[in-house]
């Protein structure tokens, strides 16, 4: 791969400034969106005075009791950056491009508008140089379609999109000019071919300045508003793209005119902005995404650093409660490191008040993990694999603990308005964790309805399975004869309420005994 990446380079270079009759020299600048690295700066990076108020961990809104109508939940994730093999596994597996995210298809399908980011060009018979070539077809040919530096995809991976319930996409990303004009124009016919709304670029040679589509569901009408920070240096030379730091002012008014409009309910802008591989917001982030709030904007949803940066809830100069997630991280990808295999599923919920006006009902989100075996890639909920706590840590270190939603769960986006609600605890969907059935555990375990508030556990003699992040695990008798899972403990605080952390002798196996959380004694 490293050497494909090279040869790529190299002929890039040797054709620079080709773009039909037009010679001047690009400054072509990839990202660092090759699937090696292990960069990353963290949260702990920055004091709490050097982000805004109500950025990252719980969130929660004034209006989420609120009573309303026609309520809407987004569902949004990050980047579908399709690197080598992810190309192939989508171009031959029975299940296509879907194969690559089928563990949470059904999860992207219960929301009523998903999002996703589109990395890339769907640009068929088209090369690096923008020139019309013979087409594959389906097939990773490293000509027409390629992995990083630049991207092509096959349209068919559209197909797998639509088919998973996603009803908007952004088409203003770093990769965009990626075939150049003529892949951008080509994407479009693509998109407009299946019906699938886009935002963000339009054709060489038109004038409109309308950069943003509409979505419905129901009595609701939502304006999405894409734009990029850039296009690796890529000149855009036929105005294809809406730029969101050179083009604010611009976006600014958009953004008025459409909340303005009796026509569209609510204005969400999807801006691809950020230093890659950092948790950290720049503050030209923040300015921005405060600006087009204060403008009217109902919601940011960002991407590109291929890493999670955490949300806010953030008033506006008018009062206003909005919504910004500055970014979810990848969709689906090639790269492994922890903070880039790691993501969440964003459910924004929306409604509309007494007022008649669109408000933020509320946010949950359900941790995801890019697992890669021997010959398939695909993206899970942690919370249903069971495996991968790291990641689930990792995300709930971003995000905060109360919003985590499983992945079993309907979609409420402001349960605590429920009095008998309590978050999640962390040993929730693994060992340990609380269960009215087997949906609520992960992995294999399973659940046992007879202990408090239902026990998620598998049965052993003598030995447990430990997976890295969790809690490490301890086999005891819980029936007579009968040998379960339970969660060591240090004390009764790391338990679960009912439960309490008691010496317990080991069931089966070497003899031994350990503190683990067990049925408090009544």
């Amino acid at each position: 791969m490293r050497r494909a990446v090279l040869l790529m380079s190299m002929v890039w270079l040797a054709g620079c400034g080709v773009d039909g009759a037009n010679s001047e020299p690009d400054e072509f600048t990839p990202s660092q969106d090759t699937e090696d690295g292990e960069g990353y700066v963290g949260l702990d990076s920055v004091g709490k005075g050097d982000v805004p108020e109500g950025f990252g961990g719980d969130i929660e809104f004034a209006a989420a009791c609120e009573a309303g109508s026609d309520e809407v939940v987004i569902g949004a994730v990050g980047d579908l950056l399709l690197h080598g093999r992810l190309q192939i596994q989508a171009y031959t597996h029975p299940d296509g491009a879907e194969s690559l995210w089928s563990g949470i298809t059904d999860l992207l399908q219960q929301a009523d508008i998903t999002y996703v980011n589109l990395e890339g060009p769907t640009a068929p018979g088209t090369n690096i140089y923008g020139r019309d070539v013979p087409d594959p077809g389906k097939r990773f040919d490293e000509v027409v379609y390629t992995s990083y530096p630049q991207f092509n995809y096959h349209p068919s991976v559209l197909d797998g999109l639509i088919e998973s319930g996603v009803d908007v996409v952004s088409t203003a990303n770093n990769h965009t000019l990626d075939r150049r004009s003529l892949g951008a124009d080509r994407t479009i016919d693509e998109l407009e071919r299946r019906g699938l709304p886009y935002t963000g670029s339009r054709r060489a040679g038109s004038t409109s300045e309308q950069w943003w589509t509409v979505v419905e569901h129901g009595n609701v009408r939502l304006a999405f508003l894409g734009c990029t920070y850039g296009t690796n240096g890529i000149p855009d030379r036929d105005d294809q793209v809406l730029w969101c730091y050179e083009h604010a002012d611009r976006i600014e008014q958009m953004v008025r005119d459409l909340a303005a409009r009796a026509d569209i309910d609510a204005v969400i802008v999807t801006p691809h902005w950020g230093a890659e591989y950092t948790a950290v917001p720049q503050d030209r982030q923040f300015d921005l995404a405060h600006r087009l709030l204060d403008a009217g904007a109902l919601a940011i949803i960002g991407n590109h650093p291929h890493v999670i940066q955490p949300w806010e809830r953030y008033v506006t100069s008018d009062g206003r409660e909005t919504f910004a997630m500055y970014s979810i991280g990848n969709f689906v990808s090639g790269q492994s490191h922890l903070p880039r295999r790691t993501t969440l599923l964003l459910y924004l919920g929306l409604f509309r008040g007494a007022d008649g006006v669109m408000k933020v009902r509320g946010a949950r989100y359900v941790p995801l993990h890019m697992t890669r075996t021997s010959n398939l890639i695909t993206l899970e909920a942690v919370d249903r694999a069971g495996d991968f706590g790291d990641s689930r840590n990792h995300v709930i270190e971003l995000m905060g603990a109360s919003n985590l939603m499983l992945p079993h769960e309907p979609i409420v986006t402001n349960p605590q308005c429920d009095a008998s609600w309590v978050p999640h605890h962390p040993h929730s969907g693994w060992v340990g964790g609380g269960c009215e059935g087997d949906e609520a555990c992960g992995g294999e375990t399973f659940c046992r309805d007879d202990a408090p508030a239902g026990l998620c556990t598998i049965s052993c003699s003598g030995g447990c399975p430990d997976v890295v992040g969790r809690p490490t695990t301890f086999c005891v008798e819980l029936l007579e004869g009968e040998g379960a899972c339970v969660l060591k403990c240090e004390s009764t605080l790391d338990c679960r309420e009912g439960y309490a952390c008691a010496a317990t002798s080991r069931f089966g196996g070497a003899a031994a005994t350990a503190k683990v959380c067990v049925p408090a004694a009544e």
